[in-house]
């Protein structure tokens, strides 16, 4: 079952209680309609309130950077968490120019590197589960990628639904409405036999999950991940490639693709270490944009004290 039909409008979703979320949505396609660069200015801007004034997130983001870059001074690392939050600040005003605007002339200038390695392991007949990890610029780029391969190749991402409905349907519509397709981690068996029948699946599991259970290295501190990744190429059969995303200094985007990865399904502990090293080498391209103020490291091995 696919599942790239746009949310419809229903009734429910017109309740007095989501009132304050449709003014969310009108308020995201007003900026949708701002030029790209008015975004990128306006993004650094309050990127920069945000880093004075939004604790509960620079908090945590310090904490990582500071243990992930242990070689940068305290100014280094403060330097580099205030570029943070203006590059995800920046990534959520340019995503709704991706929801509702045109996208072509964009798609005509980005970077791509390495789409070789993608379209090889896909010849191979049984998909390629594409692992990602959470950039600023994501929602820019999906269909900057889905521009590169859609015409031939069926493309589609793993998310977790918006807890409130309105958004969701913002999100997923706006996603969709470039011919990708969206699965929840409830249609895993769905995915698995897109994936089976010659698609493609973006998925981002560089979170901490409350039901992790691995450990690899993350900048040399364990971190935890999930081990679905090797049971859905296992299940599946597709070949696993990674992919990193960004926004170049002049404005511009590129997005690269490793080389296959080393088989995955038989050892779920070989296949996130693999995979962590490869997320390890794209932040480092552009270590400011990718999403450190999440609690990466909250959940410990067994007897470790808390990180946060």
């Amino acid at each position: 079952m696919k599942n790239n039909n746009l949310i419809p409008l229903s009734p429910s979703l017109l309740k007095p209680s989501y009132w304050g979320a449709w003014c969310v949505v009108f308020i995201m396609w007003l900026i949708s309609w701002l030029p790209l660069s008015s975004k990128q200015t306006l993004g650094k801007k309050l990127g920069r309130v945000l880093y004075k004034k939004m604790k509960s997130r620079t908090k945590p983001g310090r904490k990582n950077l500071s243990a992930c870059f242990p070689e940068k001074s305290e100014q280094e690392i403060e330097t580099l968490l205030e570029e943070n939050l203006e590059q995800m600040t920046i990534g959520a005003l340019e995503a709704p120019h991706a929801w509702w605007r045109n996208m072509a002339p964009y798609a005509d200038k980005v970077n791509v590197i390495g789409l070789e390695h993608l379209l090889a392991a896909q010849a191979k007949g049984n998909g390629v589960l594409i692992m990602g990890g959470h950039f600023a610029a994501v929602d820019f780029i999906i269909p900057l990628f889905a521009a590169k391969v859609i015409d031939k190749h069926e493309l589609a991402y793993m998310y977790r639904p918006h807890n409130n409905p309105v958004i969701d349907r913002m999100i997923v519509n706006g996603r969709n409405r470039h011919g990708v397709t969206g699965f929840t981690k409830r249609q895993l068996k769905d995915m698995i036999q897109y994936l089976k029948d010659g698609g493609m699946t973006w998925y981002g599991c560089d979170q901490n999950f409350g039901k992790s259970d691995l450990f690899a290295p993350f900048f040399g501190i364990q971190a935890a991940n999930i081990s679905t990744p090797s049971w859905i190429a296992k299940e599946s059969g597709a070949a696993v490639v990674f992919m990193r995303m960004h926004r170049l200094d002049d404005g511009y985007y590129e997005f690269e693709f490793s080389e296959e990865l080393p088989p995955f399904g038989e050892n779920p502990q070989a296949d996130c270490e693999a995979w962590n090293a490869e997320l390890e080498k794209a932040i480092l391209k552009h270590p400011s944009q990718y999403f450190w103020v999440h609690k990466r490291f909250k959940k410990r091995p067994e007897g470790e004290p808390k990180f946060y």
